[in-house]
C-alpha cells in the first residue's frame, strides 16, 4: 500500500489493513483469498491512478491485478461487475475523460504490450500445466458452471442474506464506519471516492445475495470500505474549520473497539467456537483437547511438565500454551522424555510410540476442517479418568500385554 500510487490516502489504508481483525486472523494462513485480495488491490490502484494521472503505470497495475484475479478465483467476475457498476456512477463527463480510446492508444506503449504478452504466457502456462494439458485453458471457462452451482446449491456453507453484515458488525468496527461513509460516498463529488464507494457496496450486495458463504471471503469485502474510510479522512482533512476533525475523532473513538476485536479474535481465545472467523478454522474436538490440557496445567503439580509441539501444523498451540514448558522438536526426530503431552503427525507414530517409557492415551483429531488428522498423546497416569472420547492406550504396558 505504500507503493507510489499518487494517492494521498495510501498510508491510512495501510494502517487500516494492519489493524483489521480479518486481515490479522486470515493473514496467517496460506489460503488463496489473501493473494486474491492482493491482486484486487493492485487492480484498484491501477484504476484509481488512471483516474488521476492516466499514465502507463496505471495500465500496468490494472493488467497485473486483472490477470492475478483471473488466475486465482472465479469470483473475479463479481469484482469486475462491481467496478462496472461503479463506472456507470461516474457520469458522462468522466466517461468521456477516462474512457477515451484516443488517450488509451496514446498511453499504451511497447512495454505495455510486452507486459500483456508475458502475462498471457504465464496465464496460459498455469492453466495448461505448462503445455502438458492444452485443454486447461478451456477448463478455465468450464469452471464457471460448477462454481455457479456451488454458489446457489445446498452444500453446508449456505448462509442468510444478512450474514456478511452481521459478521462485519461483530468483528470489524472500522469497516462498519467505512460502510456508512460508502453510502454517503454515492453522492460524493470526487469521482474516485464515488467509484470505490459504489464498487464496495455493490460487491458486498452480490456476495450477500449468493447463498454459499465461507467466512474467509470477508477480507474480499472489507478492503474497499477501508479504502473509502481512508479517502474520506483525506477529503475532510483538507477542509478548514472544525469539520476536518470530525472523522478523525470518530476513528479514534472506534479504535478501542477495533483493537478489542483484534485481541479477541486472534489472541485471547484462538479456539473460540462462537467467533464468526473461527468456525471453519478449528474443530470442537480440538477445543475439547485444548481445554482438557489447560485444566491440568493449572494444577501446580503439572505446571512445569513438558508439552511437545512435534507436528507440522501448530497454530494456535504456540499461543494457547505460551505459559507452558514447550518442546519444538518434530516427533519423528526427537521425543522429549516423559512429556505430559505430545502433539504429532500420524507419519511419526511408529517412531514416537517406540520411544515411550510409560503408557499414554492416544487420539486422532482434526486441527481444521478438510485437513488431515493429527495425533495427541496424553500421559495416562495424569489424564486417565478425565480424558473422555475415543482414546487408545499405547506404550510399554500395551507391548507387554501383546
Amino acid at each position: 500500500m505504500l507503493f507510489r500510487s499518487g494517492l494521498g490516502q495510501r498510508g491510512w489504508i495501510a494502517f487500516f489493513f494492519l489493524i483489521s481483525p480479518a486481515f490479522l486472523f486470515f493473514g496467517r494462513s496460506g489460503i488463496h483469498e489473501m493473494p486474491f485480495v492482493f491482486f484486487q488491490v493492485v487492480f484498484a490502484l491501477g484504476l484509481l491512478r488512471w483516474g488521476e494521472e492516466r499514465d502507463e503505470k496505471a495500465l500496468e497495475l490494472a493488467l497485473f491485478g486483472l490477470f492475478g484475479m483471473m488466475t486465482l478465483k472465479e469470483t473475479f467476475v463479481l469484482a469486475l461487475a462491481s467496478w462496472g457498476v461503479g463506472a456507470i456512477f461516474l457520469g458522462p463527463k468522466e466517461w468521456r475523460s477516462q474512457f477515451s480510446w484516443a488517450h488509451l492508444r496514446q498511453t499504451w506503449t511497447k512495454s505495455t504490450t510486452w507486459l500483456l504478452i508475458v502475462l498471457l504466457i504465464i496465464f496460459v502456462g498455469l492453466f495448461t500445466g505448462f503445455g502438458r494439458n492444452p485443454r486447461g485453458v478451456w477448463s478455465f471457462v468450464e469452471a464457471f458452471l460448477p462454481w455457479m452451482k456451488t454458489g446457489v446449491g445446498e452444500n453446508g456453507h449456505n448462509k442468510e442474506f444478512w450474514y456478511w453484515l452481521k459478521v462485519t458488525w461483530t468483528a470489524e468496527p472500522l469497516a462498519v464506519l467505512g460502510m456508512v461513509l460508502a453510502v454517503w460516498g454515492l453522492l460524493a463529488k470526487e469521482s474516485a471516492l464515488r467509484l470505490v464507494s459504489v464498487f464496495s457496496l455493490c460487491q458486498f450486495l452480490l456476495y450477500s445475495a449468493i447463498p454459499y458463504k465461507t467466512v474467509w471471503c470477508i477480507i474480499t469485502l472489507l478492503w474497499g470500505f477501508y479504502f473509502v474510510l481512508a479517502m474520506s479522512i483525506v477529503k475532510y482533512w483538507n477542509r478548514r474549520g472544525w469539520q476536518r476533525w470530525l472523522l478523525p475523532v470518530f476513528v479514534v473513538l472506534v479504535l478501542p473497539l477495533q483493537f478489542k476485536s483484534d485481541y479477541e479474535s486472534v489472541y485471547k481465545e484462538p479456539i473460540n467456537m462462537d467467533h464468526p472467523y473461527v468456525y471453519v478454522n478449528t474443530t470442537y474436538e480440538q477445543k475439547a483437547i485444548q481445554d482438557l490440557i489447560l485444566l491440568k496445567l493449572q494444577d501446580p503439580a503439572f505446571a512445569k511438565e513438558t508439552v511437545q509441539m512435534g507436528m507440522e501444523e501448530q497454530w494456535p498451540w504456540p499461543w494457547v500454551f505460551r505459559n507452558a514448558v514447550t518442546s519444538w522438536h518434530h516427533c519423528g526426530q526427537y521425543v522429549s522424555p516423559d512429556a505430559l503431552v505430545y502433539f504429532c503427525d500420524p507419519k511419526d507414530s511408529f517412531f514416537i510410540e517406540n520411544q515411550l517409557k510409560q503408557p499414554y492415551l492416544k487420539r486422532s483429531f482434526q486441527m481444521r476442517q478438510a485437513r488431515g488428522p493429527s495425533l495427541v498423546y496424553l500421559r495416562k497416569n495424569v489424564f486417565d479418568g478425565t480424558a473422555t472420547g475415543d482414546y487408545e492406550v499405547v506404550g510399554p504396558e500395551t507391548k507387554q500385554e501383546h
